[in-house]
């Protein structure tokens, strides 16, 4: 390999590990190709190539004559407002794709009664999901909701469109915000791996939530993360 291949080579790899921090968020501006040449002591040509390599990685997007910005591969976790992961993968550059493994009917147990606010035993609507971005699993999902809710919900929209989307456009579209939120470490359950395809008591991180509209909570959601995609 010449040395202009290690050169734009080292200057990729440094600015991969220097892009891999939380500093960084979607759209932000990278210095000019003048500024970078300038700082890593190399010709322009060598960060054109190097900077050419991390597009292809998906870090950054960069077109002529416009600045390049960091495009990122990560989700900015809402907390507050209630986003679908669509958008919110569609913004960081992932691709989403989601199975369905199972739909339902179950009576409501102690978490779901005090999340959803019905009597305990009273019939709720189930839904487990698994979430993959670019192809990886990396959420799974338990979402519980009324069986009011859920009934005007058509299961092939799922694979398709947010949830929070198709629950706004069944009610009074109102706007949904996360009304409780918990984050724990955890392992996956023997149901959780058997529909992840990972090994049971696999550490995980887990997020119960509550997701409530102008009328009351719509949604108890208990999922787990199974890789480094989200951002807190």
């Amino acid at each position: 390999m010449s040395q202009a291949g290690f050169a734009y080579d080292r200057v990729a790899q440094s600015l991969a590990a220097e892009l891999s921090t939380d500093l960084w968020r979607a759209g932000d501006e990278l210095p000019s190709e003048m500024d970078l040449a300038a700082y890593f002591n190399v010709a322009r040509r060598t960060i054109r190539k190097a900077l050419a390599v991390i597009e292809r990685d998906g870090l950054i997007a960069k077109g002529k004559g416009r600045r390049t910005r960091f495009r990122g591969k990560a989700i900015d976790w809402s907390h507050d407002m209630a986003m679908g992961l669509p958008a919110a993968a569609q913004r960081a550059g992932l691709k989403l794709s989601t199975r369905i493994l199972k739909t339902g009917e179950v009576p409501a147990g102690l978490s779901e009664a005090r999340a959803l606010a019905v009597p305990l035993g009273v019939p709720v609507s189930e839904l487990w999901r698994l979430r993959l971005l670019d192809g990886k699993p990396m959420v799974q999902q338990r979402s519980v909701l009324p069986v009011e809710v859920m009934a005007s919900i058509a299961t092939g929209d799922l694979v398709r469109r947010s949830l929070y989307d198709l629950v706004r456009n069944a009610g009074d579209g109102s706007e949904l915000y996360v009304a409780e939120e918990h984050f724990s470490p955890s392992q996956a359950t023997a149901t959780e791996a058997s529909f992840a395809i990972v090994e049971a008591s696999r550490p995980v991180m887990r997020v119960t939530r509550i997701v409530s509209g102008a009328k009351g909570p719509v949604e108890f959601s208990n999922s787990i993360l199974l890789g480094p995609a989200f951002r807190f």
